[in-house]
């Protein structure tokens, strides 16, 4: 071997032994920068960005800019985010890593206009979070309404209103919801799959609105751009909506049936209106029991979930109404003959449980929770 070939072996030897220390020095790197952006520090960008900046380039090094992207997109920093993949791209070439810088660069781009919604579409972000993680979203619901009206040419404006409209169904104003379900249609007719129509119809059944929630379908099925697996879905939901409205109707009438059958009962029992009338304003025994106990299970619904609460009070405080009534009628026929004979107690309870139950129903359907309860049923609770 002459001494140019072992002095090139050397060099060779020295690269590979320097890219390998450098490479090790990298992972280090990169590892403890993964324990910071674990740790939700602030630093792990910077540290993310400095391994990306540091020469020579090493297996880590768009690795480095891929995750400072991510971490600044999740800060709503979209200047730095689109610096970070425009690294990678640049690293990359075609390999998969970039491919999916591009393809993230490309929504951001989207989203931002390239920097000219930066600051729109961070506060879109700030209010949005915290309309669906805060207690009273009120003030933030107002304020996404001020900032859709004073960018209406932002790209994702619609997107903002969806939300709006969300936030103030969940907040029981059922109206202004509609409102803003209707203007996000309105505005969304050039996007693919008409998505914001199909949730507009979806809020239309869910406001008990059927008849409009028809016609609006009718319209959409002639247009070729709708989505047609989302449009048979709330055809689906709107069936389903239509039969439920006759067993609501089937319900109340049967309730109102069950208590006009009772007022009749007590008025033969006592003998008169007045004296029925007398009865009905004492308190028996079944609902002196349950007032204390439902005003309990009340509370601790509104302190809990609010989703359900609604549902509880109308349970609680219509099964109270109806103990009342059952203690009336039964303490007025032992006052009349003495005893109840176990046939009418037999009726007389089966009546009580038909009762509860229309009432549960009407009550866990007024506030939409059918479809929580039979997922639930389906899947079991949640586990967090």
């Amino acid at each position: 071997m002459t001494v140019r070939a072992i002095a090139f072996a050397i060099v060779c030897c020295s690269a590979v032994g320097a890219y390998a220390q450098d490479d090790a020095s990298a992972s280090a790197e990169f590892r403890a920068a993964l324990e910071l952006a674990a740790a939700n520090d602030p630093g792990a960008i910077d540290a993310f960005e400095r391994l990306g900046a540091r020469r020579p380039i090493t297996r880590w090094t768009d690795d480095a800019w891929s995750e400072a992207a991510r971490l600044a997109e999740l800060g709503d920093d979209y200047a730095r985010a689109r610096r970070a993949l425009e690294q990678v791209i640049a690293l990359g070439g075609e390999d998969r890593l970039a491919q999916r810088a591009r393809s993230t660069l490309s929504r951001l781009t989207a989203m931002t206009g390239n920097g000219a919604w930066d600051a729109v579409a961070k506060e879109h972000e700030r209010l949005a979070d915290a309309v669906f993680g805060g207690d009273d979203p009120r003030a933030e619901l107002a304020q996404l309404e001020a900032l859709v009206g004073a960018n209406p040419r932002y790209p994702r404006a619609n997107a903002m209103r969806r939300v709006i409209a969300i936030g103030w169904e969940q907040e029981g104003d059922g109206e202004r919801a509609l409102r803003w379900y209707r203007d996000a249609a309105a505005a969304g007719t050039a996007e693919p799959g008409r998505y914001a129509d199909l949730e507009l119809v979806r809020a239309l059944i869910r406001a008990g609105l059927l008849d409009d929630a028809e016609r609006r379908l009718a319209d959409l099925g002639a247009i070729a751009s709708v989505d047609r697996d989302g449009l048979a879905a709330v055809r689906g939901q709107l069936a389903i909506a239509r039969q439920r409205s006759w067993v609501r109707r089937g319900l109340w009438a049967l309730m109102l049936a069950l208590v006009i059958g009772a007022g009749l009962a007590l008025r033969r029992e006592v003998g008169s209106w007045r004296g029925a009338g007398r009865r009905i304003v004492r308190p028996p025994s079944e609902a002196v029991f349950l007032i204390p106990i439902g005003a309990i299970l009340i509370v601790v619904a509104y302190m809990g979930n609010p989703l359900i609460a609604h549902a509880v009070r109308t349970i609680t405080l219509g099964g109270v109404a109806i103990a009342w009534i059952s203690g009336v009628l039964l303490e007025a026929t032992r006052a009349r003959r003495g005893s109840v004979g176990l046939a009418r107690m037999a009726v007389h309870g089966l009546i009580g449980v038909v009762a509860v139950a229309s009432l549960a129903y009407l009550a866990v359907d007024a506030e939409h929770l059918l479809d929580f309860l039979r997922e639930t049923w389906r899947g079991g609770p949640s586990v967090r």
